[in-house]
């Protein structure tokens, strides 16, 4: 232990682990405290557009690489945004940790994580907290199988909540392209047709060779339209994982609060949203 109550860190954690947090700077008195519990224990990620000098010029040396995202002008789905399109190409480590800034940890917090992992070798996705609602969720259409050889069918599924969760990197990067395929079916297409921009023309068909029958999509909302652990859930029971996502008691080591939110207002999201996702 340190003279903070912290262990200190005896392995090259840096390799070990990707941190990534999203904060505004509403956050940054929240944000400081939390960096230094996080620096040591993995290479730190800080994702925010609206950060000033001043406020960066406060955390210097608490993160090791700034992202400014630029996927929506609304924050709340820039953030959620940045948690699907880049945690997967951005992660090297063979894990990677995401959090919100409104967590709370505890100085030994990153036992929690290497206990579990040790526990639970084979887990591809865990955190503290399960989703209020289950993941009852259908895409299908000649579309779908066209891009993804078969219809995606999930009922009943255990959601990891987005506060904190752990991922298995080479996971993700292996299903990046399924994960990929289904958020734009997800995020550019309302009442089964496209009314968005392609994301990932790579991943389409060339010009007059894509179905043109809507797809269905049931099981989504407004609210959850681009909800980024909703999602990275989905792709865990999608693919035949879900025996590998847990959630494991933290034993106070990590608390989420979800009474305070990181939406802004006028976000487009209802209260509750992120919580009941």
């Amino acid at each position: 232990m340190n003279s903070f109550g912290a262990r200190a860190p005896m392995k090259d954690y840096k390799r070990q682990f990707d941190i990534f947090i999203c904060s505004g700077s509403q956050h940054v008195r929240m944000l400081i405290p939390l960096l230094r519990k996080l620096q040591p224990y993995g290479k730190v990620h800080l994702a925010s557009c609206v950060l000033s000098n001043a406020d960066l010029n406060q955390m210097r040396g608490l993160y090791d690489l700034l992202h400014t995202p630029s996927h929506s002008e609304d924050g709340y789905l820039n953030f959620e945004l940045f948690s699907i399109r880049d945690i997967n190409r951005l992660a090297t480590a063979p894990y990677f940790v995401k959090l919100d800034a409104d967590v709370h940890l505890e100085p030994d917090w990153i036992e929690y994580v290497e206990e579990s992992i040790a526990a639970h070798p084979d887990a591809v996705l865990f955190g503290p907290r399960k989703g209020n609602n289950d993941i009852t969720f259908t895409l299908s259409g000649a579309l779908v199988r066209q891009l993804l050889q078969r219809d995606i069918r999930v009922a009943n599924a255990r959601k990891v909540t987005g506060g904190f969760y752990v991922g298995k990197t080479s996971f993700f990067k292996e299903h990046q392209r399924f994960m990929d395929v289904v958020h734009e079916l997800m995020w550019c297409y309302k009442d089964g047709i496209r009314y968005r921009p392609n994301i990932n023309p790579e991943y389409w068909p060339p010009e007059g060779e894509e179905s043109s029958e809507p797809i269905t999509l049931i099981g989504r909302s407004e609210n959850f339209q681009g909800n980024e652990d909703l999602l990275r859930s989905l792709v865990v029971h999608a693919v035949g994982a879900g025996d590998r996502l847990h959630v494991f008691d933290s034993q106070g080591r990590v608390r989420i609060d979800r009474s305070s939110t990181l939406n802004p207002e006028g976000s487009g999201l209802q209260p509750d949203a992120k919580a009941n996702s």
